[in-house]
């Protein structure tokens, strides 16, 4: 092989590795909403997709979320994120839903403002600071801090979530909720890698000393 052509793939891999990784989607059936449900079904409280992941450099989650349509369509929809910090309990059991674990909850609003709300070990709620949401059609994005959700076991990287859009308009309770992502369990948080500084630093002195051998070969 060329040094050149070693060298050019060299510095493809050394660029892919210092890409964030991204998170893959949870895919939710369009249409197939919670049974009792009796609130809008205008779709912008169907989930289509979901995802959360971890930055490790920045400490913050991103949470991703796409809807059959543009959020907003039903006025009084919001949308709850459940957390298993470690802590987490069974709290729609009574449901038939065993496996969503929760200690904690962010409520995303559809005109960008959001609640972190932690249930255990003590109850508390802190309101998200303007420009964490991010709306575009049927699309919402959030970032979330990672001390906002604080470890009750786990790691922020072990964390697991639960995403359940709910209407307003319904009278509070099970009710409200119209579709789960995933839909009967949690699903863990993907963690964004930090860059490999010591392999990315390897790289580097390879190619020079590939640049060094080729100069003395030429003399």
């Amino acid at each position: 092989m060329r040094i050149n052509t070693a060298k050019h793939w060299v510095f493809v891999a050394i660029i892919a590795a210092a890409q964030p990784a991204q998170a893959v989607a949870v895919s939710d059936a369009i249409g197939d909403y919670v049974a009792g449900y009796n609130g809008s079904t205008a779709g912008d409280l169907d989930v289509v997709s979901a995802s959360v992941s971890y930055d490790q450099a920045t400490a913050t989650f991103r949470l991703d979320s796409t809807f059959n349509v543009d959020i907003g369509s039903s006025p009084s929809g919001f949308y709850i994120w459940g957390f298993n910090r470690g802590g987490g309990t069974a709290l729609f059991e009574s449901n038939g839903l065993k496996n969503i674990l929760f200690d904690s909850v962010v409520r995303l609003n559809n005109d960008g403002t959001g609640l972190v709300t932690l249930i255990a070990p003590s109850f508390s709620t802190t309101n998200l600071a303007p420009g964490s949401v991010t709306i575009t059609g049927n699309h919402m994005v959030a970032e979330i801090a990672s001390g906002l959700l604080p470890s009750t076991g786990f790691a922020p990287e072990s964390f697991t979530w639960n995403l359940w859009p709910r209407d307003g308009a319904v009278s509070a309770g099970f009710t409200q909720i119209s579709d789960f992502a995933p839909d009967t369990f949690n699903v863990g948080v993907q963690v964004v890698p930090l860059p490999n500084a010591a392999w990315l630093f390897g790289s580097m002195l390879g190619l020079m000393g590939l640049r060094r051998n080729r100069r003395a070969s030429g003399r």
